[in-house]
């Protein structure tokens, strides 16, 4: 515990470091104020959790009313609210121990299983700690002594990590780079986690929380309206009126339920974000980087170039070449990688259903039965940190010799590919083109790998009518799409899974990792005689009890053309998915799912309610033209049985 709390406060004055010296062209306007402001409530803070620490103490020596646990603990985390904004962005990891998800943690140990196919991986799983995990016992119905003496060690670590970061930051001096990110951060955080309960999972004061959050970055943004002139004076002055009708709102209208939350992003932070957006590029303009997920130069949460779709892909972080594109477009709807040449990547992932199949299970290679799981859209799919539905792939175009190989898929052979590609002079060409400014351009494994995992990169589809309304491009939405996205939010619960704007498991604010959830998924939707799939999930690759039954969180995003549902195809309507939901999945129905991430107590939605969460999912439909099949094949020499191939293959 003490070597990795050294190593966080060795990240966290790194991380501040490394910030610092990289702006040394800006003067810090504001940042010595905040820095004073910031000391002052990390010491309140401070004093709250060792109050905390002391209440749990004497609770367990004497009986000592839960309430006033509960009442401790509120004070803890209405102080973590007012650093939130800071502690998050100077150090994530330390942050974590603070206020992480309540979910176990997995460390991979020995991570060349990944390159070594003998290797096993050897892991170790860490029990969650952090004000989550002291929430869901001291709010459950009945708080025992066992419990009382788990918070007591919970609380312990909360102080010691909290004391790490209010030490941290008396010497370190704080930049403007710092402070305007984590405003823009924290919006973000607010948007997609705060308003929907996302750390919360107890006690309740979810709203409440979130006024909390967003009051510093109000104070920020008021100290840079009173020290900027200019075009920056009228950015942070707009940010200032958007940021303190959005504290408004949230002050006026505080239960969870009944939260308005389409109207609060659209209306109040959304604008606010691209005030303090257009702030941080008058005062410290950068020019438009790859280098993490979130583009800097991108004014809404659901702009089409909010999240970049380079940074993902990973293979070069970088925008690829139309050439490159269009080449890996043809491989992809070509059957000339199978080993039968009838079969291609288009057999399983139909332009017109999404990039999906429609099959339960797709058929498998020569008709010999189906493959192991469903097929899943590849729009917007690039938007992950691992891939499959067991987050096997770490990178885009690991995707590519997974399928190609494997035998009941194309059944394909690398060398054999290569040949018969060989004897296209158009293939030939194709690959020059696109590998025209690199010293190999060769036709190998490596370019037919890169070339189709650039055509699925460029398979981005963010303009859905949502999207539209969102942007402000349109006023047309219809009503029960508006009552579905408040209810995906919020009561429903989805967004605390299905984060936006992707809609699906990679976390904001920064969007660095993809989480894979246990749901407890039936064989079927007869729910009524439930029996579990027995699919391992995410265990299946690497053996840890917290990931047996844990696959990947995918996009909802065009998920009305996508049926049927989930990693086995059991579901063959929304209506079934939300059924599933509503009753607390695979535990919720009456399952042993030991380590089930998704709460097993029932939603509670009305028939309406239900329709609406449907017709929301529907308004995230957007398949454009321009993923259409090619229009020809390179064409073969007739002697080579290869040259009267189907765009998309024969099945």
């Amino acid at each position: 515990m003490s070597v990795l709390l050294l190593m966080s406060v060795c990240l966290f004055s790194g991380v501040v470091l490394t910030s610092f010296k990289a702006e040394t062209a800006t003067t810090n306007r504001v940042a010595g104020t905040v820095q004073e402001s910031l000391i002052q409530d990390m010491a309140v803070l401070k004093q709250q959790s060792q109050y905390l620490t002391e209440t749990l103490e004497s609770s367990d020596q004497e009986q000592v009313a839960v309430e006033q646990l509960q009442g401790a603990f509120y004070e803890v985390k209405q102080a973590y609210k007012k650093v939130e904004y800071l502690v998050e962005y100077l150090d994530p990891e330390l942050a974590k121990k603070i206020n992480g998800a309540p979910l176990p943690k997995v460390l991979i140990e020995e991570a060349n299983y990944q390159t070594l196919q003998f290797q096993k991986p050897s892991v170790r799983t860490f029990l969650p700690e952090g004000l989550q995990v002291l929430e869901e016992l001291l709010f459950s119905e009945e708080v025992n002594q066992d419990m009382r003496k788990d918070a007591i060690v919970l609380s312990y670590s909360l102080q010691e990590a909290i004391s790490l970061v209010a030490n941290s930051l008396h010497h370190q001096p704080l930049t403007d780079k710092q402070i305007l990110e984590s405003l823009r951060e924290e919006l973000i955080r607010v948007t997609t986690l705060g308003i929907t309960g996302f750390d919360a999972p107890a006690g309740g004061r979810e709203i409440e929380y979130a006024t909390i959050a967003l009051q510093p970055v109000l104070n920020a943004s008021q100290q840079y309206a009173r020290t900027t002139s200019g075009k920056a004076k009228a950015h942070s002055s707009k940010a200032v009126h958007q940021l303190q009708q959005a504290v408004l709102y949230l002050q006026q209208h505080s239960d969870f339920e009944t939260f308005d939350r389409l109207y609060y992003i659209r209306e109040l932070a959304d604008p606010a974000y691209a005030a303090l957006t257009a702030l941080q590029q008058e005062l410290l303009p950068t020019v438009a980087s790859v280098s993490k997920p979130v583009n800097d130069h991108a004014n809404s949460l659901f702009s089409a170039d909010f999240l970049q779709a380079a940074y993902f892909a990973k293979q070069d972080r970088k925008e690829q070449k139309p050439e490159l594109i269009e080449l890996g477009k043809v491989l992809f709807f070509d059957p000339v990688l199978s080993a039968n040449s009838e079969r291609s990547c288009a057999s399983c992932h139909v332009p017109s259903k999404a990039f999906t199949d429609g099959q339960v299970r797709s058929v498998a290679f020569d008709f010999n039965g189906t493959v192991q799981r469903n097929s899943p859209t590849l729009l917007n799919a690039v938007f992950s940190n691992a891939y499959f539905w067991d987050s096997r792939a770490v990178y885009l175009q690991d995707q590519v010799p997974d399928v190609l190989v494997k035998s009941d898929e194309l059944h394909g052979n690398y060398e054999e590919v290569v040949q018969k590609l060989q004897q296209s002079t158009a293939y030939r060409k194709h690959f020059k083109r696109a590998f025209a400014d690199e010293p190999d351009n060769s036709l190998n494994t490596n370019t037919i790998n890169r070339a189709i995992a650039a055509y699925v990169q460029s398979l981005v589809a963010l303009n859905s009518p949502f999207d539209r309304y969102m942007r402000r491009e349109t006023e047309q939405l219809n009503a029960s799409a508006k009552r579905g996205f408040n209810l995906f939010m919020g009561k429903a619960a989805c967004g605390t899974c299905h984060f936006a704007p992707t809609f699906n498991g990679t976390v904001p604010p920064r969007y660095l990792e993809s989480e894979t959830e246990v749901l407890g998924v039936t064989v079927s939707a007869d729910f009524a005689h439930a029996k579990l799939d027995e699919d391992p999930g995410r265990a299946g690759v690497v053996p840890a009890d917290a990931w047996q039954h844990s696959f990947k969180t995918p996009t909802v995003r065009n998920a009305g053309l996508t049926a049927p549902y989930m990693h086995n195809g059991a579901f063959a309507t929304l209506a079934e998915v939300v059924e599933f939901y509503d009753a607390g999945g695979g535990a919720g129905l009456g399952l042993d799912v030991p380590n089930q991430t998704l709460p097993d107590s029932p939603l509670n939605l009305t028939a309406q309610e239900k329709e609406d969460l449907i017709s929301f999912m529907e308004s995230l439909t957007d398949t454009a033209s321009v993923f259409l099949a090619p229009e020809r094949l390179p064409q073969f020499p007739k002697n080579t049985g290869l040259h009267d191939r189907p765009i998309g293959g024969r099945y």
